[in-house]
Order: structure tokens, then sequence, then C-alpha cells
């Protein structure tokens, strides 16, 4: 099916009170981009935008509006606010929001890439579905953070705040943290949220907890795996509608084996969502009809690549923290056949690492996300892997892009 036409763009200026708070000069700036009371106002920086001055200065805007939910079923559609997405903080070389260091003097500018548009000229527009605030930075970041450096427009969806997740970082397991959890783990979503460069929207539902042991407990009453899943999609529905992303990301039917009841309702919303979205006579009320042209499954955490990271670090003389793992690991030819797309990523590894420990109650860093070191990683294994799960354009597989099919050549590319 082809992309519709756009609906008409706004673009918020920045306030003039904000432009103090931010002293690096920028060239030209980054897309900032104000919390939006309408998921229909979420838009990049158009391309058609007038240069006006080579140099300027960040600007925050802090403007927002109220608005009345949308309803289905009796039921409010939690308010889809973006949250911007572009503090241009220095990433090593690299900047969120895609901005590339320079130096210009004593003055430190961001450079930022052309933008990657589709066969049309329209900005690549990319969302990812996630079960929990740290799951966007721990599937699939390094790949947000490359599309985000090339221009492409990205919007985390969020389906929980996480509130029943158990504090993995002993450092920050202390009551005061777990008494305010909620709003600790929405803070590191901002943290996490401002170094990968994206924008975000909490889709409203409870945490599901994760239930253990032989005997596991019910699943809460009113929590995100026990809602209906007519109702649970609606709110997904609505951002697909609003934002109208080429692309879309989620999780397999099992999340490669871990099988958490949110990350399974998170698929299983994922893949009615991409469906229902594009049928006009389905929540008529939540906007006009919209046609994902493809659908991926982050593919983050198999033995293909767990076994070449630790054959990295014996053959280094270190210490791999995979070798029982992986005995214990029966290899799974089906299983590896799934990945049709690997991403090449490595450069941005390091953001990935930064927005992971953005997520301090579920990250320590002393743990077992960063037992390998960054430069053996980048060399043994410079990919994220993907699932090419639907597609409604002509591509080939293997891929090495989640936009190929819909992105124009090289030389179509927008100045920013």
């Amino acid at each position: 099916m082809g992309l519709a036409a756009r609906a008409s763009r706004a673009l918020d200026p920045p306030t003039s009170s904000s432009v103090a708070e931010e002293r690096t000069p920028l060239l030209p700036p980054c897309t900032l981009l104000a919390p939006l009371a309408e998921a229909a106002a979420w838009e990049p920086l158009p391309s058609s935008l007038p240069r006006r001055r080579k140099a300027c200065l960040l600007a925050h805007s802090s403007r927002t509006a109220a608005r009345q939910p949308a309803q289905h079923g009796g039921r409010a559609i939690p308010d889809a606010r973006s949250i911007s997405s572009r503090s241009c903080k220095h990433l090593g070389n690299r900047a969120a929001g895609g901005a590339t260091e320079a130096r210009s003097g004593s003055m430190t500018i961001m450079l930022r890439p052309a933008l990657r548009v589709d066969a049309k000229g329209e900005r690549l527009r990319l969302l990812e579905v996630h079960a929990h605030p740290d799951d966007e930075s721990s599937r699939g970041a390094a790949t947000t953070a490359k599309y985000v450096a090339e221009g492409v427009d990205v919007i985390v969806a969020t389906c929980t705040g996480g509130e029943r997740g158990s504090i993995l970082n002993p450092a920050m397991d202390r009551p005061d943290i777990l008494a305010n959890i909620a709003d600790i783990r929405r803070q590191e979503m901002d943290r996490a949220r401002e170094i990968l460069g994206v924008r975000q929207v909490w889709l409203g539902f409870a945490d599901s907890g994760l239930p253990e042991g032989e005997n596991p407990p019910t699943l809460p009453e009113g929590s995100f795996a026990r809602t209906d899943l007519s109702e649970a999609v609606a709110p997904l529905v609505k951002v697909i509608r609003s934002f109208q992303p080429h692309v879309m990301t989620t999780y397999n039917e099992s999340d490669g084996g871990y099988r958490h009841p949110d990350h399974i309702m998170c698929h299983k919303i994922s893949v009615a969502a991409f469906e229902r979205a594009a049928d006009p006579d389905a929540y008529p009320e939540l906007g006009a009809a919209w046609q994902p042209l493809k659908l991926y499954y982050s593919f983050t955490f198999h033995r293909e690549r767990t076994a070449a990271l630790d054959r990295a670090m014996v053959a280094r003389g270190l210490e791999s923290p995979y070798t029982e793992r992986l005995r214990q690991w029966p290899e799974d030819a089906k299983h590896a056949a799934r990945i049709t797309t690997r991403i090449a990523c490595a450069d941005y590894f390091s953001v990935r690492d930064r927005a992971l420990l953005a997520h301090s109650t579920q990250v320590d860093p002393d743990g077992p996300w960063f037992a390998i070191p960054l430069e053996v990683h980048k060399s043994a294994w410079p990919t994220e892997e993907w699932e090419l799960a639907r597609s409604l354009v002509e591509t080939s597989v293997p891929e090495d892009d989640l936009f190929a099919g819909i992105a124009g050549s090289a030389a179509s590319r927008v100045p920013a």
C-alpha cells in the first residue's frame, strides 16, 4: 500500500527565556520539540525550513497544552505526550539527535546530517514499541542511535511505567527509591530518551510484574498483560495514525525466550496495531487510517552473537561471562534462520551504553551488561539483528537497512 499524504505541519517556536539556559552554539540547530498536547502535532523540523543564520543557540521550548483524552470503549486513551529529545549533550564525538561535533577556535559547534527521506522526499519515520522503560536501551538502541544520527525521526512508545520491576542495581536498592519507583523510572526514561535523541510517549498501562517460582502469582488486576487486546491496542493505533511511521519495531512472540508477560503483550498489540491502524473501520475515532510499510522483531539476545563475544574474550585471554551459559544453551538453527537484517552500528554502542546507564535502578554499571569491553564488542560483533516480520514493499534478504525498499537514494537526501 502506498504512502498517504501527510497532514499539515506545525513547528513550535523556542521561548526566549529558554535560549539563555543553553550556551552551546549550533550549526544549524538540532530539532527540539516541546511536550505536545495532541499526538497529531508531533512533527520533525521541516526540511523546507529556511536557513536563517549559520550559528545560533540551542533553544528549549517549554510550552505545554491540555487536551481531552480520546475515548475507546468507555476508557480514556492515555495522553500520548511527546517530550523531546535532543539536548545535544556530548556522546564522544557524537551528540544526541545526530549532531556531530566540530571545533571552530574555542567554540564547539554541532553539524546536523542530511535527513534520510523516502522516494517521495518525506523524512523517514521509525516507531519502536517497548514494554517498559529501559527496554528501548537494551534492545536495538545502537540501531536507534544510528538512525537518529542519519536524520530519521524516531518515536519510542512505552507500554507501561515499569513500576513493578525489581531494582537490579544494588546501589539503588534502598527504601526511598522503592517508595518512589514509578517517578524514578520516568526520570530514568527521560535521561535515556535525551541520550538516544528520540521522542517518546507513554501508552499508559500498568506494569504486570514478572511472576516467578513454582507457583507464580496471578497477574495483577488491571495490569497490561490482563487488558483485553481490543482495548490495549487502541492507544498504539492512535500513535501510528498520528505519527504515520514508515517502519515499526517490537519483539517476537516470546521475546527470544524471555517470555515476560508484558513483552508478550507488547508483541500482540504491535502486530494487531500494524494491521488495524490501516483499517478505516477500526477505531474510527482515533484518526485517519495509516499503514506502516514494514514490521521488525528485535533479535538482540541470540546464541550466535553470544558465542562470538565469548570466543573474542577467550582469544584475548580474558574471562568470558558467557562460557557456562553457552554450555546450557543448545544451538537452534531454526531460530537463528529467522534473522533477516543486520544493522552495522558499532559506532553507536557507546550511545547505547550511556542510555542503559541512565536506567540506574535496572542496570548495575559493574554488572553483566558491561562485562564485555566496548572495543571487544565492536570488533567481535559490530551489528544488531532483526527479523522482518511484515513487509508491504519489495525487498530482498538479507538486509542491512530497516528502510530497505522505502528509503530514497543517497543523492535524494534533504539537507538538514
